[in-house]
């Protein structure tokens, strides 16, 4: 079988039982995760006593035509089997396979999702139901609570950055956009005084458009134009990314707001090579194809930003951080 030369083969790494059931159930995840990654070549592998062992596995990628390999130790913390006894195995099989690159990943070893897991088992058995409340701003000031619960110990974040974090988060529930966002240096000051200078506020989509209520500056979106539908038609492209093409006149020092279509973040990114330049995008398109794609490149693209790094975004997430920068300015 021969294999794309940068394409690489996965092995994730368990230590091994003595019960067959605990490895079958290392061997099952080791499908799941493969399945949900839309990979044929990754492979389970036990360190000790159990069969297929790192020597097997490396030699069954490498039959196949892999040239690079990376595996992954499915253990919690970086003890002495992580940094001594498997590298010593992998040594070995660096002799046996010359041709073949071993990359060796770090452990779960403080991820923030596993503290994310005991949190949420706990939280139930151990937290007090208090008497909800029913007045709407009581409701707000108890979820700003607990959102700094869930943020003990965030740091590096300037106090504006935070604000549209929090409110990002009080959006969504989602405290993962604490690990996953990215702000550009000028992001804060840029988006005000674009806002202050009422610049308009160009939408992918109508949902994100009407989210955005603390503006009292435009807010536009094309999406919905018999224009935009009749040319998107014809060119075989989203009505999303077309829009952008027709508020291309206006981007110039305005904010494009994207929180659905990473194929009009794309546009974007396109129509700011040598054209007109926005003062801030806030780049939060939702989704499993290209959302992921479409942010990092706007973050490597030199544009001033607002965005994350996984799939997760959406209308209600562009808007919280449009909001939350209007609100600035109410707040001094």
């Amino acid at each position: 079988m021969n294999v794309a030369r940068n394409t690489p083969g996965v092995l994730i790494i368990s230590h091994g039982s003595p019960r067959a059931e605990a490895n079958e159930g290392f061997t099952a995840l080791v499908a799941r995760v493969a399945a949900r990654l839309g990979l044929r070549d990754c492979l389970p592998a036990f360190f000790s006593i159990a069969k297929p062992d790192i020597p097997d596995q490396v030699g069954a990628l490498a039959a196949r035509g892999f040239r690079r390999i990376v595996l992954m130790p499915y253990f919690l913390y970086t003890g002495q089997h992580v940094t001594k006894d498997i590298p010593v195995v992998l040594a070995e099989c660096r002799r046996r396979f010359p041709e073949v690159t071993l990359e060796f990943l770090a452990t779960l070893e403080n991820d923030p999702c596993l503290e994310d897991v005991v949190v949420d088992r706990l939280a139930p058995l151990v937290n007090p139901q208090p008497e909800l409340p029913s007045d709407g701003k009581a409701i707000e000031r108890r979820s700003y609570e607990i959102i700094e619960g869930q943020l003990a110990g965030l740091d590096g974040i300037s106090p504006a950055a935070g604000k549209i974090l929090r409110r990002i988060i009080h959006a969504t529930a989602d405290v993962s956009f604490a690990r996953s966002m990215r702000l550009h240096p000028g992001a804060v000051d840029r988006g005000r005084r674009a806002l202050a200078e009422g610049k308009p506020i160009l939408c992918d989509v109508r949902m994100l458009q009407a989210g955005i209520t603390k503006v009292a500056g435009p807010t536009l979106c094309g999406i919905d134009h018999d224009d935009v539908i009749a040319a998107a038609r014809e060119k075989g492209c989203t009505r999303a990314a077309v829009a952008m093409e027709k508020f291309a006149s206006q981007m110039d020092g305005a904010i494009v707001a994207i929180g659905n279509a990473p194929t009009a973040l794309w546009k974007v990114m396109e129509i700011a090579r040598g054209g007109p330049q926005p003062a801030l995008v806030v780049g939060l398109p939702v989704g499993f194809v290209g959302a992921r794609e479409a942010k990092l490149a706007l973050i490597e693209s030199g544009l001033c930003y607002i965005s994350n790094t996984s799939p997760r975004g959406g209308s209600p997430v562009a808007a919280a951080a449009v909001n939350a920068l209007a609100m600035l300015d109410e707040e001094e």
